[in-house]
């Protein structure tokens, strides 16, 4: 039953998950109530996976709606996915405690919401430029489990192939109510951290004053001094983890900024031009929609959104939430990326 799986691409990041997801697939029609659990802990799994990419198990293990929660708050995940993990998640749990709410249609929408979140994690952890195949219910191996016709199984289905979130229901309503109740706990936070900033800034600005004023001191020297140096060990340390692509990044005037699990940023050392690595198998690198846009020398990059590309503008591409995008180009081998990065400091200078 795996040979023409919808999900055949999940088996790229996870064998379990495939295995799994096919197994939902399977029983999509006859047990709805098995399919609502399974896909809860297909969601559960990749969201632990998801978690581990960002860093956020190395503190303490997190629930599975607290995962959810902390991914959403970190701008690690859009709304539209949020939403539909959130959903999944709590139509899995009432499934387990309440046979009698589980139909058909809940079933469906798992699935259409499966392949959506599964699509987002290939495009954005895996591959950028993976092309979805096209939606469609696994209506065939329905046929051959579901005691219905052929031709009422297809009357059953069709109003749910088209189905939009238009048609919210009760637990899509209480989704979107928490949604809300998280974006206003992140718009807090934001107010909360920029009153600190300000604070901080001006006891800085105090600080620095007083200290300008006691200089003299030999204290004050020793600790200037050992600032300094532990600014210089922070440097090399950043060194230190370069690795040998980055020293390509070097040689044609990029220097290294940030790094996280998705890419790692690099900055032009005369005009301050951004661009990412990103963190996928093959050497792929994000330019600045805007470069790209005014500039016809670059072409054949593809656009890519993802959370990593902070210092890039957003755009709506699915969903509701903006996101950072760029034009991605990808190399196969290094020596092409040296190419590339030698005419892109030309085209900068």
């Amino acid at each position: 039953m795996h040979n023409h799986s919808l999900f055949e691409f999940v088996g790229q990041f996870s064998s379990e998950l495939f295995e799994l997801v096919c197994r939902i697939e399977n029983q999509l029609l006859d047990q709805p109530l098995a399919s609502l659990i399974q896909a809860r802990l297909y969601t559960e799994q990749l969201v632990k996976i998801i978690s581990k990419e960002e860093g956020f198990e190395d503190i303490y293990p997190l629930k599975h709606s607290e995962r959810i929660h902390k991914l959403y708050r970190k701008n690690a995940v859009e709304e539209d996915i949020y939403l539909k993990l959130e959903w999944i998640r709590k139509k899995g749990n009432k499934a387990a405690y309440d046979i009698k709410e589980v139909s058909i249609s809940d079933a469906l929408q798992v699935h259409k919401f499966l392949f959506e979140i599964s699509v987002w994690y290939m495009q954005v952890y895996v591959s950028y430029d993976f092309e979805a195949p096209i939606y469609k219910l696994p209506i065939k191996t329905a046929q051959e489990t579901n005691p219905l016709g052929a031709e009422d199984l297809e009357i059953l289905i069709k109003p749910y192939v088209d189905q939009t979130m238009q048609k919210m229901d009760e637990m899509w309503a209480e989704v979107q109510r928490e949604l809300e109740a998280l974006k206003e706990e992140k718009k807090q936070l934001q107010t909360e951290s920029s009153i600190s900033k300000a604070i901080s800034q001006q006891q800085s600005e105090i600080a620095a004053t007083a200290e300008k004023e006691t200089l003299a001191s030999s204290q004050q020297v020793f600790e200037i001094k050992k600032k300094e140096l532990n600014e210089e060990e922070k440097r090399s340390k950043l060194r230190m983890e370069t690795t040998p692509i980055d020293s390509i990044f070097a040689k044609n005037n990029f220097k290294l900024t940030k790094k996280t699990k998705k890419a790692t940023e690099f900055e032009h050392i005369k005009n301050g031009e951004v661009l990412y690595l990103m963190a996928y198998k093959e050497i792929s690198i994000v330019l600045n929609p805007k470069t790209v846009e005014n500039n016809q020398s670059f072409k054949g990059g593809k656009e890519s959104h993802s959370t990593a590309l902070t210092r890039f503008p957003k755009k709506i591409k699915n969903g509701k939430t903006p996101t950072s995008y760029g034009y991605a180009f990808k190399f196969k081998t290094e020596k092409e990326l040296g190419i590339f990065l030698k005419s892109l400091d030309d085209i900068l200078i």
